[in-house]
């Protein structure tokens, strides 16, 4: 059995990780989830998760969840107090990645356990930060090969330990070749152990299939967070506006910023163009797909990486994109042909973008089945999966505890 270890299951986001799950579900794969947070609450659940949820471990309640940890450590208390004076000190300069790492250190304890008794022979994280910690805590204390998946701020900005993981997994997964290459220069002993898999899409369900479009409508997808760039695509609709272009903007997600954005279409006058709906659950996305002219992310390079799913999922949806030219983008477009790169924090040059698609649909039309094209070639869903399936199911194999 695998064993996934993930901070929450399900999240609004990671839409991406779900589709995973329920590829590798129907390839047979024997998994279990393990969430380090309680179950959410207080909004619409993926349809697709509900099947999952019966395979997913949650944490016991504060109380019973202590003295388990507790029973754990005293079973070694050298090896438990080492592990915790490494994580104290592979954290000391990320005071929030500490506070987190050694918040999850009795629920890894207490899923050791749990994984030792249900016969887990290999242990994956998502996500390289507090995941992909406790993982490490899980496999010291139990003796479980693990391994984990790294992203984004995950392994650029919120690395601490980074390089003890890289050493310590079994293999490690990216979603782009320039992460890849990253790793290999943060670790280089660990660079051959560092694989390549593309988040895939499912292009059957992406395919718009004759539904009808909506020649004004410009969509983007995300949490709301200054590193979107959301605040400049608002900015770009006033440009529009000034010019006398029709155009419509919906927002899909929430986060902190969303107080600010709504603050700035107040302020620019664009409460007829800009909509801000919320978080919709994936099966409600992909119609938003389906009816837009143009999907845009304006993304900021410092704070993000690798190939941003919406821009897959746009393509798959046979929408022409616009975004800033981030590293790992070349993977995915290229500029005039399968998509449209503009300067960071520029909102002139991203009106100019978006005035093309909409003033130009044989252009954009051509842009768009060109990056599905590309979707289809390297991000088939279908693939994808089957390369991760055999992956996990190897080391099912081959795992167990040492």
């Amino acid at each position: 059995m695998i064993a996934f270890v993930v901070n929450q299951f399900p999240r609004q986001v990671d839409a991406y990780f779900l589709r995973e799950l329920v590829g590798l579900a129907r390839e047979g794969l024997d998994f279990s989830i393990y969430s380090l947070l309680p179950a959410p609450t207080g909004w619409k659940v993926h349809e697709d998760a509900r099947e999952l949820i019966a395979r997913t471990v949650y944490p016991s309640s504060p109380g019973p969840r202590l003295a388990k940890g507790a029973v754990q450590f005293l079973k070694n208390p050298g090896k438990s107090g080492r592990l915790a004076g490494e994580i104290i000190k592979g954290h000391r300069s990320m005071p929030n990645a500490l506070a987190k790492s050694l918040a999850v250190f009795p629920q890894a304890m207490e899923f050791s356990t749990d994984m030792q008794a249900r016969g887990v022979r290999h242990l994956h994280a998502n996500w390289a930060t507090y995941p992909a910690t406790a993982a490490m805590i899980i496999s010291r204390l139990s003796g479980i090969p693990f391994s984990f998946s790294g992203h984004a701020t995950d392994i650029f900005v919120h690395h601490a330990m980074l390089e003890e993981k890289l050493a310590a997994a079994r293999f490690v997964i990216t979603c782009t070749s320039f992460n890849r290459g990253y790793l290999g220069e943060k670790c280089p002993e660990a660079h051959d152990k560092v694989e390549t898999i593309y988040h895939g899409v499912d292009l059957a369900r992406f395919a718009r299939n004759g539904a009808t479009r909506e020649d004004d409508l410009i969509l983007s997808v995300g949490t709301l967070r200054t590193c979107k760039g959301f605040d400049d695509l608002i900015r770009a609709v006033a440009i529009l506006k000034q010019r006398q272009k029709k155009a419509r903007l919906e927002i899909l997600g929430e986060g902190e910023e969303r107080e600010a954005l709504e603050a700035l279409v107040r302020s620019l006058g664009l409460e007829a163009e800009v909509s801000l709906p919320g978080y919709l659950p994936q099966e409600e996305i992909i119609p938003a797909y389906h009816r837009a002219a143009a999907v845009a992310l304006p993304a900021h390079h410092e704070d993000h990486f690798g190939i941003p799913n919406i821009l897959i999922e746009g393509l798959a949806a046979s929408v022409p994109v616009v975004s800033t030219e981030l590293p790992s983008l070349h993977e995915l477009i290229e500029h005039e042909k399968s998509g449209l790169f503009i300067p960071e924090r520029d909102p002139e040059a991203l009106a100019d973008a978006l005035e093309r698609l909409l003033d130009e649909p044989e252009f954009a039309a051509t842009i768009a089945e060109e990056g599905r094209r590309r979707v289809a070639r390297d991000f088939d869903m279908r693939e994808t999966v089957r390369t991760l399936a055999a992956r996990f199911a190897e080391a099912d194999r081959t795992g167990g505890t040492s």
